[in-house]
Parts: structure tokens; C-alpha cells; sequence
């Protein structure tokens, strides 16, 4: 079986671009004629199981293919553990798991989507799986966002990093135990994100600063559109 080969902004992440537009522009402005209703409790729970099943089909896929290692494929990327994050928090709509799915979604699975690290896509199969669980963990947060009001503040901002880098830490003892490189905390992904400065550790540093920038970001255009809606 011939290896896959990434290409930025070659047709397949083209067209997986399309898809993620289509996808939100129909379940997120046109789900009741799909038969979703705004305040479905039932949608929430078929949205959080979905989640898991997609990131959980992955890996039996790649066991099935032979491409799974427990050194690259445990669900210990930020935005893999923000998937699970981001089932719970459909559940439950609690306030502090919401604010790390923004952070992480918002900020991590957007640069995800938009600048992957090639490295990781030994199948085509495995490329569209990325892109479908960083799109449907943007969805998450985007759909309570809309659907419910939650929202994220400025003053979350410090909570959110220092949980993170807890997590951080955390993910860093795995890393030696299993000579792993979960997270890119030991070596830089494959990806031409422009957020990616410096050797280690001052990557590690400088992706942390321009995320916080985007968080900024992502709150001023969260509060700009959602007070644009409550004000029709």
C-alpha cells in the first residue's frame, strides 16, 4: 500500500476546506430542515457520541492497516483530548470544560485544519479523519456558542493557559516514558504554520504567545457576532 502524500492546499485539503464550509453553513443555519431543533437534547448526545466514534474509528482503522503506535496514536494531542473535552461539555454545558474547547478548538484545531502536520497521514483514510474531528470539535464550541450562549471572557484567559500547561506537564512525563513527541513538545510538528519560531524550546514558548493572542482574537469576534444576533 502506497504512502500518502500531504499536499498544502492541494485538492484533497481543498476540497476538505469545501466540505468543513458546507457542513457548518447547513447544520449550523439550516438544521431545523434537517429536523434538528436549536434546543435538541438528542442532537447533543448523537453530536457527543459522534465524536468519540469518529476519533475511536481511526484507530481501528490504522490497527486494522498497521499503522497504529502507541508512541503517536493515543488520544494525547491537545485536540484529541479536546474531543473528549468537548463530549462532555455537549452534555453537561458546564462553563470551564467550554472555555478549553474555545481555546483549543478555536484556536488549536483551526491551525490544525488549515496547516496540517503532513508527518501524520500515512493514508489519505487518515488525512479526512483529521479534518473531520478538528471540524466537528470547532462545531462543538460553535453550536453552544449559537445554540445556548455560552460563551468565553478575557478574564478565562490566564484559567485556560494554566490549565493547559498543567496538562502540559503532564504530557511531557508521557513523552519521555514512552519516547513520544505527543503535543510537538519535543520535536516540531511538519507544518508551515507561521506560529512556528525557533528551535526547542522556544517554539513551545511562542506557540503558547500567539495562542493567547488568538484566544484575544477569537473572543472580540465571538462577542462582535453573537451581540450583532441578540440585537435582531
Amino acid at each position: 500500500m502506497n504512502l500518502y502524500t500531504f499536499k498544502l492546499f492541494g485538492a484533497d485539503h481543498v476540497f476538505s476546506i469545501i466540505l468543513i464550509i458546507i457542513f457548518y453553513v447547513l447544520f449550523l443555519r439550516y438544521h431545523e430542515k434537517f429536523g434538528i431543533k436549536s434546543n435538541s437534547n438528542f442532537f447533543l448526545i448523537v453530536l457527543s457520541s459522534g465524536i468519540i466514534i469518529l476519533d475511536l474509528s481511526e484507530d481501528i482503522v490504522r490497527v486494522l492497516t498497521g499503522y497504529y503506535s502507541i508512541k503517536k496514536d493515543l488520544p494525547l494531542q491537545l485536540c484529541s483530548i479536546g474531543i473528549y473535552v468537548a463530549a462532555y461539555t455537549l452534555l453537561t454545558r458546564r462553563q470551564t470544560p467550554f472555555e478549553l474547547i474555545f481555546y483549543w478548538g478555536l484556536v488549536g484545531a483551526t491551525q490544525a485544519i488549515l496547516t496540517p502536520d503532513g508527518d501524520l497521514f500515512e493514508l489519505k483514510a487518515f488525512f479526512y479523519y483529521s479534518q473531520a474531528y478538528h471540524a466537528t470539535l470547532i462545531f462543538a464550541v460553535l453550536w453552544l456558542m449559537l445554540k445556548y450562549d455560552m460563551r468565553m471572557s478575557y478574564n478565562s484567559i490566564p484559567k485556560m493557559v494554566i490549565i493547559t500547561n498543567i496538562i502540559v506537564i503532564g504530557i511531557s512525563l508521557i513523552n519521555f516514558l514512552l519516547d513520544s513527541n505527543y503535543m510537538f513538545l519535543r520535536v516540531q510538528p511538519n507544518s508551515v504554520s507561521p506560529f512556528l519560531m525557533g528551535e526547542w524550546p522556544v517554539y513551545i514558548i511562542m506557540v503558547q504567545v500567539f495562542s493567547i493572542l488568538l484566544l484575544a482574537l477569537f473572543i472580540k469576534i465571538q462577542d462582535y457576532f453573537l451581540n450583532r444576533v441578540h440585537s435582531k
